[in-house]
């Protein structure tokens, strides 16, 4: 996944007026195409004294890769989202109201099955950051998972993981320990999950990364 920063469409007094740069709140997105072919070129971003409109180029992927998106810089998370670009060549505009951190929600008019997109952030941090964020390593392998995964991840000491089946319950949260450990598709009860696809999520004070795995039996 590549992180890339958005080029806010704004005038300087309205970011100014809005407090972007002394923001509480990083918003980044993420695509999961499923089997489409999904590009994002502006996102529109709804907050209570305006919206913000953010281009977004090369946000996307081809099946079966995940791309997340760095938004900005914001004083409050966004009552709505929306989206503009293509769903395989085709003109797709998509809405995503009062939308939930770390929640998957459905792009609109597509056919099963369908696209989605998750947005997170993080609050709090007041201290000056450059645009670009460091990378947050997280590895998975194999990523068809057939019987055991192996997770890691860049970490001194022990770190956790979370297993998030396709619409964000958590499935089963992993213990790294000395930033690795293994997934034998059992949910925190000791029940082999069913197949699918699921999502491993890392998150510290500063980035979030999610990787995608499919479980077969």
């Amino acid at each position: 996944m590549n992180r890339r920063c958005a080029g806010l469409v704004v005038v300087l007094m309205s970011l100014a007026a809005f407090g972007v740069g002394n923001a509480q709140q990083d918003v980044y997105g993420v695509i999961d195409p499923n089997t489409h072919t999904v590009w994002v070129d502006t996102a529109i971003l709804q907050f209570p004294v305006m919206p913000i409109k953010v281009a977004t180029p090369d946000w996307g992927s081809a099946p079966g890769a995940l791309d997340t998106f760095y938004f900005g810089d914001f004083a409050s998370w966004p009552t709505g989202i929306q989206t503009r670009g293509t769903v395989d060549g085709n003109p797709n505009a998509s809405m995503f109201p009062s939308p939930v951190a770390d929640t998957w929600y459905a792009f609109m008019g597509v056919t099963p099955p369908t696209p989605m997109a998750m947005f997170y952030g993080e609050v709090g941090v007041e201290e000056s950051r450059s645009a670009t964020r460091p990378r947050q390593c997280l590895n998975v392998s194999p990523s068809v998972v057939t019987s055991q995964m192996t997770v890691r991840v860049e970490a001194a000491g022990n770190a956790m993981v979370e297993v998030l089946d396709a619409v964000g319950n958590l499935v089963r949260t992993l213990n790294c320990t000395d930033g690795a450990a293994t997934w034998s598709r059992e949910d925190g009860l000791g029940r082999l999950v069913p197949e699918g696809v699921y999502f491993c999520r890392y998150a510290t004070s500063g980035e979030v990364a999610v990787r995608k795995v499919l479980v077969t039996h």
